[in-house]
């Protein structure tokens, strides 16, 4: 039997050490990228982060996901990959304190935001982690709705400040990440809000749905709200063109029938992965490969 005084220990010796020293760093490196231009502040921690990322323990990680999704790839092919992907992470970091700014200095080109222009009432859109995922709801705003985003709190409790930083620039609602999210989404839609959301991680809660060929729990709640409520539901694609320009694109409204059985839940969820995975396969150096998407008991790479 587990020891409950020693893991108890454990959690408090994390919150008194561990917590302040993470958030002294994170911190550090937020007031840096600040006080730097945008595209200097993305390049620094773009190799600041390519040179630290595959040093942690998130890379063997990744590096068994990029192999179950993409096993054709050479060994120089994944090392490409994955070194891209830090570089990538790194400027997302890097344009962090910077995202409200980067609209008004033409950082970011627009298509499709007639999809937007043209709601009588809110909107559901999708997007994953790929390129600046923290750009994406920028396409609403900048037509004049208030964005609903949902989020996961961070475990460092003292860095939850960056998180109601971000959340202030969106104007609408913000819901915690479980009971509280699935009864918020119809409030905020209801207000004519633009609930953003991003579908690429693993939900425990979800249904399995295919993803690179291998079934992955997916959310699935804004697919069976998006029908009962006949809410528009559009992709969200944003892509890194080069140093920190990017272009986000808006779908037009995917096409959603009346009934929200399992079968048709399962076969939309099915074409959003595979939508999904094919921003991936385009450049699949910008997408966040350690993320636990196919869970823990995936095949080690070789």
């Amino acid at each position: 039997m587990a020891d409950p005084l020693g893991k108890s220990a454990l959690r408090w010796a994390r919150r008194l050490l561990i917590w302040p020293l993470e958030a002294a760093l994170v911190l550090a490196l937020f007031l840096i990228a600040r006080l730097l231009p945008i595209g200097l502040a993305s390049a620094i921690m773009g190799g600041l982060f390519g040179l630290i990322g595959p040093l942690t323990p998130w890379q063997s990680r990744a590096r068994r996901n990029l192999s179950l999704a993409m096993p054709d790839l050479s060994p120089a092919d994944q090392r490409r990959v994955l070194s891209g992907m830090w570089r990538n992470f790194g400027r997302v970091i890097g344009e962090f304190p910077h995202v409200h700014r980067m609209v008004r200095r033409g950082r970011i080109s627009f298509r499709g935001q007639d999809h937007l222009r043209d709601l009588d009432g809110g909107a559901i859109l999708i997007g994953a982690h790929i390129g600046n995922w923290e750009l994406g709801p920028y396409a609403a705003l900048e037509c004049g709705h208030k964005v609903a985003a949902i989020y996961r709190p961070l475990n460092n409790q003292l860095l939850a400040g960056l998180l109601e930083r971000r959340q202030a620039n969106y104007g609408g609602d913000i819901f915690r990440k479980g009971r509280e999210a699935a009864l918020g989404m119809v409030s905020a839609l209801r207000k004519g809000q633009v609930m953003c959301l991003l579908v690429d991680q693993q939900l425990r809660e979800g249904m399995a749905v295919p993803f690179f060929g291998h079934p992955a729990q997916t959310s699935i709640s804004h697919v069976k709200l998006a029908i009962r409520k006949q809410v528009p539901l559009m992709y969200m694609r944003t892509e890194r063109l080069g140093g920190s320009r990017f272009r986000i694109t808006i779908s037009p409204p995917i096409d959603l029938p009346e009934a929200d059985d399992d079968a048709t839940v399962l076969a939309i969820a099915t074409a959003i992965n595979e939508e999904i995975e094919s921003w991936i396969r385009a450049t699949p150096e910008q997408w966040f490969w350690p993320h636990r998407r196919w869970g823990k008991n995936i095949p080690a790479a070789d």
